[in-house]
């Protein structure tokens, strides 16, 4: 069965998908990824100082208060992962990529069956990076990444 047959076969499984991925990208940017960790409460505290600041769209504080705690925990990925969302909606798309993708560099270990779903919220910041950097290779690339991330997940 040749390439264009197969996906035939899948239309309504596509749009699904792709679907699945816009509404995640929107949830990505609505709110930062929550807090489920074991972490010290100063990291917790320092969470929640950046999450206030995000929502009161003081974007650099928040960022500051997530370095603050990155330099408490450095491999934590959800600290990274929201840095990578404030660099996002600041525009620093370059920044943002990097950030995403040190988010998952951390998703070993300790935080890899917790945070699945991080790992695909994370190729969603990618992708919407891409995109701003108008760069369509890689945001193809981190799209098919985060559907197949989404697929494992059941999305």
């Amino acid at each position: 069965m040749n390439k264009v047959n197969s996906y035939k076969r899948w239309p309504l499984f596509s749009l699904l998908l792709v679907t699945c991925f816009f509404m995640l990208a929107e949830n990505v940017l609505a709110s930062p990824y929550l807090f489920k960790t074991d972490s010290s409460s100063a990291i917790e505290s320092l969470f929640n100082d950046a999450k206030t600041y995000y929502e009161t769209k003081q974007y650099e504080q928040a960022a500051a208060s997530l370095e603050r705690a990155l330099r408490i925990d450095s491999e934590h990925p959800i600290l990274w992962h929201n840095l990578a969302g404030i660099r996002l909606v600041q525009e620093d798309w370059k920044r943002a990529a990097n950030l995403a993708l040190k988010s998952n560099s951390y998703l070993v270990g300790r935080y890899e069956k917790m945070f699945k779903e991080l790992r695909m919220r994370n190729w969603v910041v990618i992708t919407l990076a891409c995109e701003g950097m108008q760069d369509g290779k890689c945001a193809r690339k981190a799209r098919n990444r985060a559907q197949a991330a989404a697929r494992t997940l059941g999305y």
